[in-house]
This record gives C-alpha cells, sequence and structure tokens, in this order.
C-alpha cells in the first residue's frame, strides 16, 4: 500500500497501519455479509482510563463463537463473546460498560461496547419464472427476501421475468438446481413452474430438504393430483401438510399482478408468524 500527501499529510507509519486494519475490517465485514450467516458486530464506543484498545476498534462474531478481529484480548473480549451469544437470542443489541481490570486485580478504566447482530435477508426461491414469479420478484425484495430464481427452460424464454432476481439459476433439472442451495432450515420455497409434471417434480425434492415455508401455486384440483402422485412416490401425506396451496392470503385475486400481491401478503404474515413464536 503507497499512501503519498504532500505539504505535511498523513503519511505517518501509525495512521497507515490504522488504514490498513480498516480495510482489513470492512474486507471481512463484506465476506460475513456475503456467506449468509448471522453475525454481530461489536465496536468500542469509548473509553475512560487506561485500556488497551482505542475507541473505534470493531470485531466480528459469528453464532458459531468464532470471530474475526479483535478488540483486545483478554478477558473483555471473552465477557464480549459471551454476550454476544445473548444479543443473538433477542435479536436485540446491547450497549455495556466493561471494566478493564489490571493483573494485580485493580481497575485501570472502563470500556464502553456496542454490540450489534445482524441478521441475513431471508432467502425466497422461486422454482419457475412464470408471469406470477416475474411480478412477484420486485415485491418480495422490497419486503426483505433474497430473491433467487431456478428455472430449466432456455434461458431465452424466462431472462427477462428473472432478471431483476438476486439470483438465477439456469439448471438442466430441478435436482440440479436445488442442488445450488443450500439445504438449510430458514430458506423459502415456492413451486411455480409451467405444468403439473414439473411443480410434482419440485415438490418432490422440496418435501426431502429443511425450510421455513412451501408454497405451491396450483388450484385445488391441481394441488389434489399432485399430492396423490406424490403419496404414490413414497412422500408421507403428514409432509403435504407442510405446503402452503393454494398459496396466497384470499383477496380475489386473478392477473398475475394481483396473485402475486396476495402471495407476498401471505409471505409477511407467515415471516411475522414466525417471528412471534420464535
Amino acid at each position: 500500500m503507497v499512501c503519498e500527501f504532500s505539504r505535511g499529510g498523513f503519511s505517518r507509519p501509525g495512521f497507515i497501519r490504522k488504514v490498513d486494519r480498516s480495510v482489513e475490517f470492512f474486507e471481512a465485514l463484506n465476506a460475513a455479509h456475503s456467506s449468509g450467516k448471522v453475525y454481530a458486530v461489536a465496536v468500542i464506543a469509548e473509553t475512560d482510563g487506561t485500556t488497551p484498545r482505542h475507541p473505534g476498534t470493531k470485531m466480528i462474531i459469528y453464532e458459531d463463537g468464532s470471530q474475526s478481529g479483535t478488540i483486545g484480548g483478554g478477558e473483555i473480549e471473552q465477557q464480549v463473546l459471551t454476550d454476544a451469544r445473548t444479543v443473538f437470542v433477542s435479536r436485540k443489541p446491547l450497549l455495556k460498560i466493561y471494566p478493564v481490570i489490571r493483573s494485580d486485580g485493580e481497575e485501570s478504566g472502563r470500556e464502553t461496547i456496542y454490540i450489534e447482530p445482524v441478521f441475513p435477508r431471508s432467502r425466497l426461491i422461486l422454482c419457475g419464472a412464470g408471469h406470477v414469479a416475474g411480478k412477484l420478484i420486485p415485491l418480495a425484495k422490497s419486503i426483505g427476501f433474497h430473491v433467487t430464481v431456478i428455472d430449466i427452460r432456455d434461458e431465452a424464454m424466462v431472462h427477462e421475468r428473472a432478471a431483476a432476481a438476486d439470483r438465477f439459476i439456469l439448471a438442466a433439472s430441478w435436482a440440479e438446481g436445488l442442488d445450488g442451495i443450500p439445504d438449510t432450515a430458514d430458506n423459502w420455497f415456492i413451486a411455480c413452474a409451467f405444468n403439473f409434471d414439473q411443480d410434482e417434480e419440485i415438490l418432490f425434492h422440496l418435501l426431502q430438504r429443511r425450510s421455513a415455508y412451501i408454497g405451491m401455486l396450483a388450484s385445488s384440483y391441481k394441488r389434489k393430483t399432485i399430492y396423490n402422485h406424490l403419496v404414490e412416490r413414497g412422500i408421507p401425506e403428514a409432509s403435504l401438510a407442510r405446503v402452503h396451496s393454494p398459496i396466497g392470503l384470499q383477496i380475489g385475486a386473478e392477473t398475475p399482478e394481483e396473485i402475486a400481491v396476495s402471495i407476498a401478503a401471505e409471505l409477511v404474515k407467515e415471516r411475522c408468524r414466525k417471528t412471534d413464536t420464535e
């Protein structure tokens, strides 16, 4: 790294080290955000007396207890790691004063540290880039979902509708497309393909995965037909209860735009219900 400042600027070794540390932190922060993992940022907001680090010192704490960076190590850092676990559960930030204790047991100063949890956007995976999916993508993003679209048709047929998604997976089969999605319990899925057989195949794979929500765009007749086929293929009837279908709140929706609104409303309802029960 090269810094050149004229007329008595900031080309001091200490300044360069601070810049380097800041770059490293924000690179780590970007990696944490991109990982889709839950994490917290701990920042020394204020110090009083003799303390090992200065205000503005930051570190990232992951939900599994691992960390990136340090706020000085020692007993205070261990206390912050412990408090971070509470923050992950409460989902609320914490501002706390920590005493700095010398080796002789006396207090030499205090650090006020702010710990804020960061939760990734819920992931909505649309299996099928049809007309309703095309209208649902911007709505889902506007209410806080990270939207992935999977399709198996020729890209030219679906690219325009899927272009607004955060991620687009073009696959040879639904199984291949879903392999690109981590099998985690916080995924939201909607089967909205272009015919009965495709939605049946999608549900067959989704019901063998973990999820926060599974919905299927279907009429009552389509749902009954697909469910019967899935039971014949070995899917337990009890598992079918996980599927929301017909999908969307009952608001008399008919057009793709109206149906997308009804689905978005159901997603909000289900997300609030889950939050209230956590």
